[in-house]
C-alpha cells in the first residue's frame, strides 16, 4: 500500500497505513489542513461546567470569541450533501456534534454519548466520501464516512440518563439537547452544525482542491 497522496501529511499517512485503508488508496479528490492545538476556554466563559458543551449556540458564541477574523455560521440542512462535500474540499472547517461508539467512530445512541469533532479535510473516492476529523478521545486523526457522521448527528435527542445519576452539575440549554438551543435540529432542520471557512463566505466554494492526475474525474464548482 503506497498512499502516495497522503505522504505529505505524516499523521494522515500513518492512519492510512496503520489501519490498512485500502478504500483510500487512490482517491479522486482530497483536501486536508492540519489543525493546530487549542486551549479549552469554555468553563471560564460560562458555557460549560465540566468541559462538555451541549448547545450548538454556546459553541457558536465561543467560536466567535476565539476566531474573531473568521466567518462562523450555523448550518441546519442535510450534512451528507454535495454542498457540504464541496465546502470541505474547498478548505472549510466543520465542528459537528455526534454520538461516539467505544471505538470512537460515530454511533447511534440517541445523544447519550454526545461528543464534538472538528473536520479539517475530506476524501472523495468516487464510491464514497470521507471526512478527516479530530476529537478529544484519541491522538490520531479519524477518517469516517460522511454519511455515518451525518446519521449520528441527526439523532441527538436526549441527555444521558447515566450522567443524570452522577453527582456532577451539567450546564444544559433550555429545552435540553434536542431543544432549540441544543445539539439536534428542530422541525425541518435535521441537525445543527458549526462551520467556518478561513478564506471564503459561508458555503461559497473557491477553486481549490487536490486531484489524482492518474484517475479521470470532473469537478464542477458553483
Amino acid at each position: 500500500m503506497s498512499f502516495e497522496w497522503a505522504k505529505p501529511y505524516p499523521e494522515l499517512f500513518r492512519v492510512c497505513t496503520l489501519f490498512q485503508r485500502d478504500d483510500l488508496q487512490s482517491p479522486l479528490k482530497w483536501t486536508y489542513f492540519p489543525l493546530k492545538s487549542y486551549l479549552q476556554d469554555g468553563p471560564q466563559c460560562g458555557f460549560t461546567n465540566n468541559g462538555e458543551i451541549f448547545s450548538v449556540d454556546y459553541m457558536v458564541q465561543l467560536a466567535k470569541t476565539v476566531l474573531k477574523a473568521k466567518t462562523i455560521e450555523l448550518y441546519s440542512r442535510a450534512l451528507n450533501c454535495q454542498k457540504i462535500k464541496d465546502f470541505i474540499l474547498s478548505g472549510g472547517y466543520l465542528l459537528v456534534p455526534y454520538d461516539t461508539n467505544k471505538d470512537n467512530y460515530p454511533g447511534l445512541h440517541t445523544g447519550h454519548k454526545a461528543h464534538w469533532c472538528a473536520i479539517s479535510g475530506g476524501i472523495d473516492t468516487g464510491d464514497d466520501f470521507f471526512v478527516i476529523a479530530r476529537h478529544g478521545k484519541a491522538k490520531n486523526i479519524a477518517i469516517w464516512k460522511l454519511k455515518e457522521l451525518s446519521d449520528s448527528n441527526q439523532q441527538l435527542f436526549e441527555f444521558s440518563p447515566d450522567r443524570k445519576l452522577q453527582d456532577i452539575s451539567y450546564k444544559l440549554p433550555y429545552g435540553g439537547i434536542s431543544g432549540p438551543l441544543g445539539l439536534n435540529g428542530k422541525s425541518h432542520s435535521t441537525y445543527k452544525l458549526l462551520y467556518y471557512c478561513p478564506s471564503c463566505n459561508p458555503l461559497t466554494v473557491p477553486h481549490h482542491t487536490n486531484t489524482n492526475p492518474h484517475r479521470k474525474q470532473s469537478l464542477n464548482v458553483h
